[in-house]
């Protein structure tokens, strides 16, 4: 992998480093995430599933709430009633980093986003805590529950389905592909259990 090959010439760079300067270098990888591996298979699947199930649609109260909220979120590129539209396949709306990535590359694996926030709102802000607390995040849980058994169904009733999304996924893992997680088997850097 890609990855494991950039980080093994960088450990060799400090190492030259160190030895050029009379220093010493100790490495810890902390963490790391595989990128997800994509298959266009389930993705189409689920993206029939959405289109069937339709996006959102608030009530008086739900849209005066969202108006208040879409108020204070500043400039985004995405408009308030776009909650009403399922976006087209493969558009991606955000960045960030999911153990999932790691999931991907065992077996084939699929995300999708509904609306359970106010159009345009950042995640971990007080402004997705407030949707998500009231009817607008439940009606996109809801969504998202009705099409994540929409696809289950199909999975378990269309047996050739799952092989063509397992045929897509070896081919795009490649030959030989063994998974190896990015930190080891190393314990976790923080045990909050304790």
């Amino acid at each position: 992998m890609v990855m494991a090959e950039i980080f093994d010439r960088l450990v060799a760079v400090s190492e030259a480093a160190a030895l050029g300067t009379g220093t010493t270098v100790k490495h810890e990888v902390i963490h790391g995430a595989y990128s997800l591996l994509p298959n266009d298979v389930l993705a189409t699947a689920v993206d029939v599933n959405l289109r069937r199930v339709g996006g959102l649609t608030y009530d008086a109260t739900e849209q005066a709430f969202a108006e208040k909220l879409f108020a204070t979120l500043g400039k985004t590129d995405v408009a308030l009633g776009s909650e009403r539209e399922v976006q087209p396949i493969g558009r991606r709306l955000g960045m960030g980093s999911t153990d999932v990535g790691d999931v991907s590359w065992v077996v084939p694996t699929i995300g999708f986003r509904t609306a359970t926030w106010v159009p345009g709102t950042p995640a971990h802000s007080w402004q997705a805590v407030a949707a998500g607390g009231m009817s607008i995040g439940l009606k996109g849980m809801e969504n998202a529950s009705k099409i994540l058994a929409l696809t289950a169904t199909e999975l378990f009733t269309q047996p050739e389905l799952i092989t063509r999304a397992r045929a897509e996924f070896e081919q795009r893992r490649g030959a030989g592909f063994a998974y190896r997680s990015a930190v080891g088997d190393r314990a976790p850097p923080l045990d909050y259990r304790r």
